[in-house]
């Protein structure tokens, strides 16, 4: 808060023209909101204001529509919605006595509005605290006869940051907290998405900051970006020191000797990537990304443990082993691409 009213002091601001100090303080803020999100990697098409719902009168023609529905009606001096119609455990006030309307209604005009807009999936990420909110939204979206299937709600779960074993205490209301930035300060733009991503949304996160400093195998993101750069050595040694080129690797026709086991391990899982990006869309599970990385990663490793590659014996055997590490080295640069994390060359 400082911060902005520093900003707003330097640009001259009215403190006595209020209107004018608050629209301005709003863009501001929202500009650091866009600087931070675009240094993680995150671009929104869209910021949208709750109070444009009601200039435009968009709270006033979604009441209208639930009213001709036949789903409201007047209670005690409030507007109710019959979300008990449609599975809720109770209706819900859409407004109160004195007016006012709930948090309720601005949020079902804003869900109305995305429908309008032609948005055939409504994909809201909630905290657990607003866990019980989702019935009745999902009430409100079938009264104005809205598919409510459309309606997915993945409820986040807590990131406890972990420094020398303990769990650092965060309070908004005091004011105690580790903000994006600083954490992108800290561990770095790669760390930190991997850390928000690796764990299912429903489980609690421990984000270990020195584990996610270390440059070693016990960094889960180090272990994969370690391994894409390995395989950039061994391709690099083939083509020839001193070009970052992936070699030309020639197909030798003929038999070859069988494979190793861990070749076919590799080679196997190498054949699941395409399903398993299939199922993370499908179960918007960013997780089993981070998990398959993981697991090309450490059956790379075995394959390189128990194979010789560049001048390995047998007719046709190092084109073969070439071939198997330039299509791993693709398949994760191709996986932490999707995670927006790099897969760099050298380490």
């Amino acid at each position: 808060m400082s911060e902005l009213a520093e900003k707003l002091r330097a640009e001259g601001a009215d403190p006595g023209d209020l209107e004018t100090l608050r629209a301005r303080g709003v863009e501001l803020m929202l500009d650091w909101m866009r600087e931070t999100l675009e240094r993680f990697g995150v671009r929104f098409d869209t910021f949208f204001s709750e109070r444009s719902l009601y200039a435009k009168g968009e709270v006033e023609e979604v009441l209208a529509e639930l009213e001709k529905r036949g789903h409201t009606y007047r209670s005690e001096d409030a507007l109710w919605l019959r979300t008990t119609a449609f599975g809720d455990d109770k209706d819900r006030v859409l407004i109160r006595s004195n007016g006012e309307a709930t948090y309720l209604t601005p949020d079902i005009a804003y869900h109305w509005d995305k429908l309008q807009r032609g948005f055939e999936r409504l994909i809201d990420v909630w905290g657990a605290d607003h866990h019980g909110y989702v019935a009745r939204m999902r009430a409100a979206l079938e009264a104005l006869g809205a598919d409510p299937a459309v309606f997915e709600v993945p409820i986040m779960s807590l990131v406890h940051v972990v420094e020398k074993g303990e769990r650092v205490q965060m309070s908004k209301r005091t004011g105690d907290f580790i903000t994006l930035d600083e954490l992108l300060d800290d561990i770095g733009i790669d760390a930190t998405r991997w850390f928000m991503l690796w764990r299912s949304h429903e489980t609690t996160v421990d984000l270990d900051l020195e584990v996610a400093r270390s440059q070693s195998s016990e960094n889960p993101v180090y272990y994969v970006q370690y391994a894409h750069a390995r395989i950039a050595s061994i391709l690099r040694k083939a083509a020839g020191e001193g070009t970052a080129a992936e070699p030309r690797i020639p197909v030798v026709p003929g038999k070859r000797p069988p494979l190793q086991e861990s070749e076919k391990l590799l080679v196997k899982r190498l054949l699941e990537f395409p399903e398993e990006v299939r199922s993370a869309a499908a179960r918007r599970a960013p997780h089993r990304i981070c998990a398959y990385s993981t697991a090309v990663a450490a059956d790379f490793h075995a394959f390189y443990r128990d194979c010789q590659v560049v001048g390995a014996e047998g007719e046709g055997v190092e084109a073969s082993r070439l071939a198997l590490c330039l299509a791993t080295k693709r398949t994760i640069a191709a996986a932490l691409g999707l995670l927006g994390i790099s897969a760099p060359e050298r380490m």
